[in-house]
Parts: structure tokens; C-alpha cells; sequence
């Protein structure tokens, strides 16, 4: 996703220096690709949580698998 979000960084800059965006737009621009930055952090961080998350449960699920089979 980095990769993306840096070639919509480089589009967008080409798009500015052609001079062909008002500046309205080109703040609109830079204020989505800010919020998709943040959005791909965040996603990133809750991936790990979940993975983490994911992993725990399977451990305490073999605990309980052994302790049943005891």
C-alpha cells in the first residue's frame, strides 16, 4: 500500500506543477492522501492486534485441548 500511496503523492505533484489544479483541489488532494496515511497506519496496527489476538487464543485453546485429554 506504501508504494501506491506514493505514486499518488507523485501524480498528484506532476498534476500541481502542470499548474492545471485551483487551489482548492489541490488542498482537497493533500488532505486525502493524509487521511489514507492515517487509514493504512490504523490498518496496519489492527492487523497486528488481530494477529496477536489470533495467536493467544490458539494458545489457550491447546491448553484446554491438553488439559482435556489429561
Amino acid at each position: 500500500m506504501n508504494a501506491t500511496l506514493e505514486q499518488y503523492k507523485e501524480r498528484i505533484a506532476a498534476i500541481e506543477r502542470e499548474g492545471s489544479l485551483d487551489l482548492n483541489t489541490q488542498m482537497l488532494l493533500n488532505h486525502l492522501v493524509e487521511d489514507l496515511e492515517k487509514c493504512v497506519q490504523l490498518n496496519l496496527s489492527l492487523r497486528k492486534s488481530v494477529s496477536k489476538s489470533n495467536s493467544k487464543e490458539s494458545r489457550m485453546s491447546s491448553k484446554l485441548r491438553d488439559a482435556l485429554y489429561e
